[in-house]
């Protein structure tokens, strides 16, 4: 709910602070006197758009700022918890422009851009004026509209979720299709692939590491044996002769103890040389070079298959199963497709049946609108005006399989047409009015402003008007500028607008009076007498009071 409106320096404003109430409030004054200013400095704050012509004449900068009573589940918090603006009970806007043309737009103090504004206004506050764009205008909103009106929600949750399975599925089948066609173009291709991976089967995780070490292992083996066979060579087959025929040459010197000394060295040798060579040729194995040209035609071509796919030594094993499946999906691809395609079948079955009682209920609730505004229109003196809710087929979606459109025409025999061509501005509004009292609560209540909503009308219509406008005023804060009598009779408070001359500053200044009783009747009594107060008048204006 709108709660105050404080504008500095806006066209003919220099400053005014306004206190609104929950339910209908009108705004009176004479012809010219600003009553639509105050309309156009609510769309400034809200992120219309604007230049600094707006800036009354020498004011620097022009403000304004409006204040909202914010509900807990009101839908305007998730706008702005989504642009990480906080929001208490209180909700405020700020907005200033300057002579050079620059603005900013604040909530709660946050500084935001027109957009956000604009979107966050929109779940506040609703403008009819002659030569606004309404929602209800708005035909891709026609079809939530209706949805809210027929009470639709639950239908319309089952509806998209047999949809998203419906689309799923419908993306799954695509795709498959396009994988087997790619693989059966590709089929000879894959298969020669397959048979050189197979070949090598069968394949592990590990297996590259393992025949790295085991390749590192045989290299070093094979070094280690061709030195002891080096060894032994430079050996030979006796290598302890020739210490044993030196001993003996030695023993031929008797009594000697140097010579004994070296004989029995030589001895100890011989035994060191012969368990030495004793050794070597246990350590001597047979060299199986074969083993190591094994493990290394494996590894290289592990490793040359792994770079032909661009994968890893690794995941070729992952590799060879996904060729061996898609090479049995191609097989079998026909009867995988068939039972995919009943399987979609299936899902939309489900989904039509669905979008269809869904539009049996839009079109049941499409007439009862569509009633129900007519019976609305010819009290607000348009008994030759048509209403319809127009449903015709649309493409399948989350929504549905509908469109609607509200449709009108304004006098007899006249084609129905989109509401936004077939009416003017004072039509217009009648018009909204009509749908706003029917659909009340349909959407959440919001600020509702009427202006001109009573041009070319009087009397007993303007009467109607003003119970409509009171009547929606129950449901949501209404504000009505207005020249009728009748409607202005029906407001729950009552604004003046006056305009007056500032001669000493030689400017025009606007300013808004909050009227009591006792005014209030002299102001209606002002605008059935056309300015000039008659006792009639005043007794006239106290009857209107009394409705």
């Amino acid at each position: 709910m709108l709660t105050s409106i404080d504008i500095k320096n806006f066209i003919l404003i220099e400053s005014l602070h306004l206190s609104l109430g929950h339910k209908m409030s009108v705004l009176t004054g004479e012809t010219g006197a600003g009553k639509s200013i105050l309309l156009d400095a609510v769309a400034f704050a809200l992120g219309a758009k604007a230049d600094a012509k707006i800036i009354q004449t020498k004011a620097e900068q022009a403000t304004v700022a409006l204040s909202f009573n914010l509900k807990p589940d009101h839908p305007a918090r998730a706008i702005l918890a989504e642009h990480e603006i906080p929001a208490d009970t209180e909700l405020d806007f700020r907005r200033t422009i300057s002579r050079d043309g620059k603005g900013k737009i604040f909530i709660n103090d946050i500084p935001v851009s027109a957009q956000v504004a604009a979107a966050i206004g929109e779940t506040l506050v609703e403008i009819h004026g002659q030569f606004d764009n309404q929602a209800l205008l708005n035909a891709a909103k026609h079809l939530e509209i209706l949805d809210k009106y027929a009470g639709n929600a639950k239908l319309l949750e089952k509806t998209a979720a047999a949809y998203a399975k419906l689309s799923a599925a419908e993306g799954e089948l695509e795709t498959m299709r396009a994988d087997f066609a790619k693989a059966r173009a590709d089929e000879d291709y894959l298969r020669y692939n397959f048979d050189e991976l197979q070949t090598l089967a069968p394949i592990r995780a590990g297996e590259e590491s393992e025949l790295d070490s085991t390749r590192r292992n045989l290299m070093q083996n094979e070094k280690a044996s061709a030195a002891i066979s080096d060894a032994l060579s430079k050996l030979g087959h006796s290598p302890d002769k020739p210490l044993a025929d030196a001993a003996a040459q030695l023993a031929r010197v008797k009594d000697n103890a140097k010579i004994k000394s070296i004989i029995e060295n030589l001895e100890a040798a011989e035994t060191l040389i012969n368990d030495a060579h004793a050794a070597l040729e246990k350590l001597a194995p047979a060299n199986d070079t074969r083993t190591l040209e094994e493990t290394e035609a494996r590894l290289f071509k592990l490793r040359e298959l792994a770079r032909k796919h661009r994968t890893t030594p690794d995941e070729l094993p992952a590799l060879l199963k996904n060729m061996k499946d898609t090479l049995a999906n191609i097989s079998n691809s026909d009867e995988t497709l068939k039972k995919k395609e009943a399987e979609v079948e299936k899902l939309r079955a489900a989904f039509t049946r669905i979008a269809e009682d869904l539009s049996a209920a839009r079109k049941k609730s499409a007439l009862d609108l569509s009633a129900k505004v007519m019976a609305e229109l010819a009290p607000l003196k348009l008994a030759a005006a048509t209403f319809t809710v127009d449903i015709s087929p649309a493409k399948p979606s989350a929504r549905g399989i509908d469109s609607a459109a509200f449709t009108g025409a304004t006098n007899f025999g006249g084609k129905p047409a989109p509401l936004a061509k077939i009416a003017s501005g004072g039509e217009m509004s009648r018009f909204m009015l009509a749908l706003k009292v029917v659909l009340l609560v349909s959407s959440y209540p919001i600020t509702m402003i009427f202006d001109e909503v009573d041009t070319g009308i009087s009397g007993a219509t303007s009467n109607a008007v003003g119970e409509r406008l009171s009547k929606l005023g129950t449901k949501m804060q209404t504000l009505v500028i207005t020249h009728s009598p009748q409607v202005a009779s029906f407001g729950d408070s009552h604004f003046k607008v006056i305009k007056t001359a500032d001669t000493e500053n030689k400017k025009t200044i606007t300013e808004v009076m909050h009227l009591d009783a006792k005014t209030r009747v002299r102001e209606i009594a002002r605008i059935i007498s056309n300015e000039k107060i008659t006792a009639e008048a005043l007794a006239a204006a106290e009857k209107l009071l009394k409705h």
